[in-house]
């Protein structure tokens, strides 16, 4: 947020949705008027028609954001976005939010996991416990994680080992078919036969 955009707009900081808009409406009309004007009267007007209209948007993202967080915490709101499965609304509260503490970091965690990307989502974990070492949520969080890991990186090794080796061909006729299948000895066999008859 601009810094004093309520005042910019002549407002207070708990002012409403409608106040916001009330405010941004006669500032507009004054300023529009104004930037017409010659000089430098006009050039104040150009340039508080921009403050203004930065300023109201800066207000209604706060008015926003204090709507979804309500009377709990800021964290409280992106977990409840989390749970209902609005991951793009929790991140944006999320990057607007200061300061990037352990808090802010294992959020940060939670919203990644439910996008399942695990490896980020550890990182983000790993980062919150530098911030408190000792917080047990982080740490049995952390825990889980980690033998997800485990278990993701067996599957991938049992996917890659049954990759590396192709199944052994079977032998279907004679020495000259030997590794392939019915049909393409078949083919094989009628070609050189008609080769032979031409």
């Amino acid at each position: 947020m601009q810094e004093n955009s309520y005042i910019i707009l002549g407002l207070k900081d708990n002012a409403t949705l409608q106040e916001v808009e009330n405010a941004y409406k006669n500032l507009k009309e004054k300023y529009q008027i104004q930037c017409f004007e010659e000089g430098e009267s006009g050039s104040l007007g150009a340039k508080m028609l921009s403050k203004i209209k930065i300023a109201y948007n800066d207000c209604i993202e706060d008015i926003k954001k204090r709507e979804i967080v309500g009377e709990g915490s800021i964290y409280q709101a992106i977990k409840n976005l989390i749970k209902e499965g609005k991951l793009n609304e929790a991140q944006q509260l999320l990057d607007d939010t200061e300061p990037r503490d352990g808090e802010w970091h294992y959020a940060q965690a939670n919203i990644f996991y439910r996008r399942n990307w695990f490896l980020e989502s550890k990182t983000q974990v790993e980062m919150a416990l530098t911030y408190d070492p000792n917080n047990s949520e982080y740490l049995n969080t952390l825990e889980i994680l980690k033998r997800q890991q485990f278990k993701v990186d067996d599957e991938v090794k049992a996917q890659r080992q049954s990759r590396a080796g192709y199944e052994q061909p079977r032998e279907v006729g004679g020495s000259m078919t030997s590794g392939l299948c019915s049909y393409c000895a078949s083919c094989l066999l009628c070609n050189a036969i008609c080769y032979f008859c031409i």
